[in-house]
Formats: C-alpha cells, sequence, structure tokens
C-alpha cells in the first residue's frame, strides 16, 4: 500500500513539475490512479463462476452464473472514482432462483454498512444512486445451489 501511495505521488508530483499541469490535469491523473486501483475489487473473468460482459464502464453490464453447493462472495461489478462521468444512478435487476442455501446481492459503497438489494429468490430491482468513493455489487452465498441473473445499467 506504501509503494501504491508513494506511485501516485510521483506521478502527480512529475505532472506539476515535468508538464506543467494545472489542478485540472492533475486532478484528471489523480482520478483516473484512484479508479485503476479500484478496479482491484472486481473478481476477475476467470474466478468468477458465470459469464461476465461489461456494459459503458465497469459498474454496469450483465452476469449469468450457475452454481452447485457454492459458499463465497463474487464481486463482478464496482470501481472506485472521484467523479464518474456518466450518469449517477444505475437501475439493478437481480433474478435468483434456489434450489438449496442461501443468495444475496450486496451494494458495497464507501464507508457505509452494505445495503442488501436481493436475498433469498426471486426478481428484484432496485436503483443504486452512485457517489463518489467505492461502490461494489457483491453476490453472496451459503450453500447455494440455483442460477443467478444480474443486470446493471
Amino acid at each position: 500500500m506504501k509503494k501504491t501511495a508513494l506511485a501516485l505521488a510521483v506521478m502527480l508530483l512529475a505532472c506539476l513539475l515535468l508538464t506543467g499541469c494545472g489542478k485540472d490535469q492533475v486532478m484528471d491523473v489523480y482520478g483516473a490512479a484512484v479508479a485503476a486501483f479500484g478496479n482491484v475489487g472486481l473478481d476477475s473473468a476467470l474466478t468468477l463462476k458465470g459469464e461476465r460482459e461489461f456494459g459503458e464502464d465497469k459498474y454496469t453490464g450483465t452476469y449469468t452464473a450457475e452454481y452447485e453447493d457454492f459458499t463465497g462472495r463474487e464481486c463482478p461489478f464496482g470501481g472506485t472514482f472521484l467523479e464518474r462521468r456518466e450518469q449517477e444512478h444505475v437501475t439493478v435487476s437481480c433474478t435468483i432462483e434456489r434450489e438449496s442455501g442461501a443468495a444475496s446481492l450486496c451494494w458495497n459503497c464507501g464507508a457505509a454498512e452494505p445495503v442488501v438489494l436481493a436475498q433469498g429468490e426471486g426478481t428484484f430491482t432496485e436503483t443504486a444512486y452512485l457517489a463518489p468513493g467505492s461502490n461494489y455489487f457483491n453476490l453472496e452465498f451459503e450453500g447455494f445451489t440455483g442460477s443467478v441473473e444480474l443486470t446493471i445499467g
């Protein structure tokens, strides 16, 4: 973490001193670095149980998966930003078909407690207003057998 902070500080200082960047350019560089580091919280396509397709950015898209007695967490969408150029809200639709076990969809937004958007089984639709900072959509399972379809747009 210290190396990451040092690299970010060096990039910002170089932008200021070497290229004569103004405040807006420094904030753009800083925002891009924050976004790049924020993608670390997403699961890679190789570790996800299902198929993910991103939409306009890493906060939107579709995800479908089948599970067999799965316990764990998957994070198919989200990230960290200072200023999101697209709309400030997203519509989250989730269908959970459960044979056994438990499943839920949680929205983790910054330091606030996670918000449960879907739980149990059925079709759920919610609107999430994305504030600057971290916003991740996590699927959480306990001995779950069934399927999940998630669309965020």
